[in-house]
């Protein structure tokens, strides 16, 4: 009777062992994919950055010429003034902006 409970309290501590080493495996795996979620939100806040930068330039370099549709123009270049709006210039000659 004795042995019966050894050999259940030796088998229940290496399941409690294999047990923990999965928990283990888990949280090194969670916090991997939270480490490249943080790598990837970076990389998009550079590129946003960028390309709000980008903006910025092209709209500079548009408004340099001469257009009829002057509401346009006077657009973009409030657009330039404002640096806390974010804006977007459609193919189609639509200036969508929005607050940050």
């Amino acid at each position: 009777m004795v042995v019966d409970v050894v050999n259940q309290v030796a088998a229940a501590s290496e399941e409690q062992s294999s047990t923990s080493e999965e928990i283990s495996k888990s949280i090194e795996m969670i916090n991997n994919v939270t480490q490249e979620s943080t790598l990837g939100i970076s990389q998009i806040a550079k590129a946003s950055e960028d390309l709000n930068r980008l903006t910025v330039n092209l709209l500079e370099l548009i408004s340099k010429f001469k257009v009829k549709n002057t509401d346009k123009v006077n657009q973009i270049d409030n657009m330039k003034e404002n640096s806390k709006s974010s804006y977007a210039v459609r193919s189609n000659g639509v200036i969508i902006k929005s607050n940050k």
